[in-house]
């Protein structure tokens, strides 16, 4: 009876409990970053006035941006720092739409900063926004991209974290997913699709959980692993020392994290949570499968870029890329063959009730994780984001599966950097596997045509001549 109940542990141990316990571990270590920086600690930094108020310039590459630019434009009117301090610069790189037209109808709008407009003959967004930079002159250089929108303090706060800390060289605000069911530009409710509804709230949580709870905690131990490219700030001395933004890797905004930790490491990247910035939900699964998985694949190119920060995977201060992989790819492992070994399990003779018992219980063990995060994130969120997520506190029960939904895609991610070209836009997986069976066909019938068949007619035509 002993020797089975220790198999049984072990066997039950190893493959059902240890990936769940490692998300526990980080939950609970995101936990402590995010009541470290809970509301009532980040107040008093809000209260110590700013020792001066340094010239901002706002970089904002548009690409088709007419519809999404004014709403971006009038959060920025609306900011409380200083207008005079401000400089907009909108980069167009090659729109098709009426961009430019809607920056101009935005200049004659009364604003006590400077808003202009340069036109590349390129499009990228990496080269729109080192033009950018070589254009400006403000001592904080903000970038934001122009379907976002900045809360009114956005801009005050990110300075302040400046101001406060001299070695701080780039920060990254807080972003928060827009509600699905409300226009931005108006305010009003519309009609959404159920699942898109639920897909958009729990990217809600997922973005708070990370911004608020995870990057604190990264801030609080120099471990940072990106600075989000909707919403990012660096001392305009130190970005010019970098190579800014490159494209060697699909996750330019992660790879110019890395060099200046690599180039600067006296100096510090942090997460700002009093810094908003509201980004629109995903459209549809086929757009976040394409984000996740490029996502995925910049985390490991830029990994490979930068072999000395390999560090030990369970050192908890500094950049390791070891620990993020381990987690991510070594222990990802179990859940790849749980999703097929559960099933499985029952066609070669486990009882069923042992496999929907096994089932349910790494689910609820999942819904208990998730509970931990809504709690900790109710517990540090203010205004309405505390309101949205006391409304949806049930979303402890589908977030699991919204996870294991993500993991997937970011999975794809994985052996798409084995297998594929470098690619900054990636088509969604129907798509993909129609391009994939094109490949395969073209390739099969090239072997055909140009190996197979002319060897087969030589071997005939030998043996004809032969007889």
């Amino acid at each position: 009876m002993t020797d089975e109940l220790v198999g049984f542990v072990l066997f039950w141990g190893v493959w059902l409990f240890v990936p769940m316990l490692i998300d526990g571990t980080t939950a609970v270590a995101y936990f402590i970053g995010g009541i470290r920086a809970r509301p009532s600690v980040r107040a008093k930094a809000r209260q110590k006035p700013l020792d001066q108020y340094p010239r901002v310039s706002l970089l904002i590459p548009a690409y088709n941006a007419a519809k999404v630019l004014p709403n971006c434009l009038d959060s920025v009117r609306k900011q409380t720092y200083p207008h005079s301090q401000l400089d907009v610069l909108i980069i167009d790189n090659q729109s098709s739409d009426t961009t430019r037209a809607v920056v101009a109808s935005q200049q004659a709008i009364s604003f006590a900063g400077n808003l202009s407009l340069i036109s590349l003959p390129y499009k990228g967004k990496s080269g729109a926004l080192n033009a950018g930079i070589h254009r400006v002159n403000g001592e904080i250089i903000i970038n934001i991209d122009a379907d976002t929108v900045l809360d009114p303090d956005a801009i005050l706060e990110m300075v302040r974290a400046f101001d406060n800390d001299p070695q701080v060289a780039g920060a990254t605000g807080a972003i928060e997913v827009l509600p699905a069911d409300v226009d931005p530009m108006t305010g009003e409710k519309k009609d959404v699709h159920p699942l898109r509804y639920l897909i958009a709230e729990a990217e809600f949580l997922e973005y708070f959980a990370g911004f608020r709870i995870g990057r604190q905690y990264q801030s609080q131990t120099k471990s940072l692993f990106t600075l989000a490219g909707a919403f990012s700030a660096f001392r305009r001395d130190i970005l010019l020392k970098t190579f800014m933004y490159d494209e060697r890797t699909v996750s330019e905004d992660t790879d110019l994290t890395f060099f200046i930790a690599q180039k600067f490491p006296e100096m510090r990247v942090v997460a700002v949570a009093d810094a908003t910035a509201f980004v629109h939900p995903t459209e549809t699964l086929k757009a976040l499968y394409a984000q996740r998985l490029r996502w995925q694949r910049g985390q490991l190119e830029v990994a490979s870029q930068y072999p000395e920060f390999d560090r030990h995977p369970f050192r908890i201060k500094g950049l390791a890329i070891s620990k993020s992989l381990v987690i991510d790819h070594t222990l990802a492992f179990p859940r790849v063959v749980w999703t097929f070994l559960l099933p499985m399990m029952y066609f070669v003779g486990y009882p069923l009730t042992l496999v929907v018992s096994a089932t349910l219980s790494m689910y609820i063990i999942y819904m208990f994780v998730e509970s931990l995060y809504l709690i900790v994130s109710y517990f540090i969120a203010e205004g309405e984001a505390k309101v949205r997520i006391r409304k949806h506190w049930w979303m402890f029960i589908f977030m699991p599966a919204y996870r294991w939904t993500i993991f997937w895609f970011r999975f794809g991610g994985f052996l798409a950097v084995m297998m594929e070209a470098k690619e900054w836009r990636v088509s969604d997986p129907l798509t993909e596997t129609k391009m994939g069976a094109q490949r395969v066909a073209t390739l099969t019938l090239t072997f055909l045509t140009q190996s197979f068949l002319p060897r087969l007619a030589a071997i005939v035509g030998g043996v004809l001549r032969s007889r």
